[in-house]
């Protein structure tokens, strides 16, 4: 008697091993249950059929109960480590075909770095939530029907996870597109600063606490730089900082730029640091503790 199949296209063996070995747990209870393959177009269906024992209306249902489970554990996460990055494929290919081959490429690693990441990236979309989702509509699905073709399933049943998957790649796209427009605002920012007539040979930037900067010179004496004298004149909380530290620098154009930073320092001060090491390339040391850094 027949319990369920799944119609998959390409091949079958790993799934047919993976449900032959889940049967062991109904052989342990007297029942056999045997793996059949049958093409069907496109398709092969892979079904599991009760053969031996004494099987009574309360048996069957329990013998399917069970199959149920273990089918929509497998066909989750098959569609996980499978389904998911052909998906992405596609939605690539549709959406973003004018970007090159290798633009794509890093698209997609980057659109995987997203997804198998453990914050949710795209709200309630982490890798947990993600299965826990698609199991639900898999075990929803098989309490009524006996066949589930897994590309329609996919198409038509998981259509919000699908779309999830897009905005995923429109962020992977967006990070990436970013990405570019920063090397090349650093790239604009190294050509200005190596044309410039530096005005001293070295500054020091010091962090402080409350997260505003310094900048003095090698004797720690401010620095005359009308960027920099009204960067030291006015404190607002919408006057970007860090803007305005990298306008004072790149004016003065120093040979060397020595930064001072406490280790425990946030995500943004770090973010700032990096900037100035791209922009001053090879000019930048970093000190963690000196009389200036206190």
């Amino acid at each position: 008697m027949k319990l369920l199949s799944v119609g998959l296209t390409g091949t079958t063996q790993e799934i047919r091993e993976k449900l032959q070995l889940d049967c062991n747990t109904i052989i342990q209870d007297g029942f056999r249950v045997a793996i059949d393959e049958i093409n069907k177009g496109h398709y092969t269906f892979i079904g599991c059929n009760v053969i031996e024992g004494e099987l009574s209306f309360r048996n069957y249902e329990r013998i399917k109960n069970s199959m149920k489970n273990h089918v929509a554990n497998m066909l989750t996460e098959y569609i996980i480590l499978r389904e998911e990055k052909k998906i992405v494929r596609k939605i690539i290919e549709r959406y973003y075909s004018y970007y090159s081959e290798d633009e794509r490429k890093i698209i997609y690693e980057r659109t995987l770095d997203l997804l198998s990441g453990t914050n949710d990236v795209i709200v309630d979309f982490g890798v947990t939530t993600r299965c826990t989702k698609i199991l639900e509509k898999i075990i929803e699905y098989l309490d009524t029907h006996h066949e589930l073709v897994l590309e329609g399933f996919i198409n038509f049943r998981l259509k919000e996870y699908r779309e999830k998957l897009v905005q995923t790649v429109d962020k992977a796209v967006d990070d990436y597109t970013m990405d570019l427009e920063y090397k090349e605002f650093i790239r604009v920012l190294r050509c200005f600063v190596d044309v410039q007539e530096p005005q001293v040979e070295e500054v020091h930037v010091v962090i402080v606490d409350s997260g505003i900067y310094k900048i003095v010179d090698a004797q720690g004496q401010a620095i005359n730089n009308q960027n920099f004298e009204n960067f030291l004149m006015y404190r607002d909380d919408h006057i970007n900082y860090e803007d305005l530290l990298i306008t004072a620098l790149i004016t003065i154009a120093p040979y060397s730029v020595m930064v001072h930073v406490h280790k425990n320092n946030n995500a943004n001060i770090q973010n700032v640091v990096e900037t100035i090491k791209n922009i001053f390339d090879g000019r930048v040391m970093i000190c963690y503790g000196c009389d200036f850094c206190y």
